[in-house]
């Protein structure tokens, strides 16, 4: 059975330390190879359907009528992390990332950090919103949702969120153009990458 997802009130928590997250949501060592297993074979299953369900059993929330194509990495360290809703998903060779180690490395040996051998980074949860997309190649670093009705082009790096029905593209992965929908007015920008474009 995969991890399930946390909770409304640990979600609003992060991005939280990885040592804290893994305190409070500690798992087996069976179960991380089950994931990482799962990962591998999921990224090379022909059949859509099977795949999704590979994606499912290793912990992956998705919805309805998704998409994952062949050969994305979604994080298989913590995939209960990972939130696709209806009509989204990533294309081929996406890379999903919900923890970060590196950043916890900045500090050398010795210093009043512990060193590298006892300390890790950070996770947060990566949501894909309803009618959203990721081109061929980006990458989605942890804590980033892109919104509904938005799209990430081709090996993109998206640092931030990305704004409901916009088009974001690049490294780092900023908003080129606004798309129209069905609702009339253009939604406001939720603290992402769309109040830099205004502002330039």
């Amino acid at each position: 059975m995969p991890v399930p997802p946390p909770d409304e009130e640990m979600l609003a928590r992060m991005p939280m330390s990885r040592d804290e997250y893994e305190r409070l949501r500690p798992r087996s060592r069976l179960t991380l190879f089950k994931q990482k297993t799962l990962n591998m074979i999921a990224r090379i299953m022909l059949h859509r359907g099977l795949r999704l369900w590979l994606y499912r059993q290793m912990g992956v929330n998705i919805g309805h009528d998704c998409v994952v194509e062949m050969y994305a990495y979604l994080d298989d360290q913590f995939p209960e992390l990972i939130f696709f809703e209806d009509h989204s998903g990533p294309s081929r060779h996406v890379i999903i990332l919900c923890h970060d180690d590196v950043a916890a490395k900045a500090e050398p040996s010795g210093s009043s950090g512990g060193g590298f051998g006892n300390r890790h980074g950070f996770v947060a949860p990566v949501r894909l919103k309803r009618h959203s997309g990721v081109g061929t190649g980006s990458i989605l670093l942890p804590g980033v949702t892109v919104h509904e009705g938005a799209y990430v082009g081709a090996g993109a790096v998206v640092t931030k969120d990305v704004p409901p029905y916009t088009v974001a593209v690049g490294v780092p992965a900023r908003v080129i153009k606004h798309l129209k929908h069905s609702g009339g007015e253009q939604p406001s920008s939720p603290n992402g990458m769309g109040d830099e474009l205004k502002a330039q």
